[in-house]
């Protein structure tokens, strides 16, 4: 299954507010969060924490069978948790996924070990 991943920066001082975002998907908002996801197709997403010289950023790494169909069905859904969702993506990053038109990434090298390739791990 195809994998993407991508950065977004987070803005000052928005920190702490992005990993209480984050204990908040893993918490009380667990059940919408995982629901949203499966319903727009992904298989997995995962998220980083990364500090660079250039400030706080957020590495998302995702795995569905087309990305662009995910993303629009996500983009699409507009019941509170995903309301709630991507306002704080937009507080937090300062750019808003919904009505932005965002580039896909274009993947450049991807090795998997024989193994992973066969399925197993």
């Amino acid at each position: 299954m195809p994998m993407y991943a991508f950065v977004a920066p987070i803005q000052p001082n928005k920190t702490d507010e992005f990993r209480q975002f984050i204990k908040d998907l893993n918490g009380p908002r667990k059940a919408e969060y995982e629901a949203s996801r499966k319903k727009a197709g992904f298989e997995q997403e995962a998220m980083f924490l990364q500090k660079t010289p250039m400030g706080e950023m957020v590495v998302v790494m995702q795995v569905a069978d087309s990305q662009a169909a995910a993303l629009e069905a996500l983009r699409s859904m507009k019941d509170p948790f995903n309301v709630w969702y991507f306002q704080k993506l937009k507080d937090i990053h300062g750019v808003d996924i919904v009505g932005a038109d965002v580039p896909l990434n274009e993947l450049l090298l991807d090795f998997r070990s024989d193994n992973m390739s066969k399925g197993s791990v």
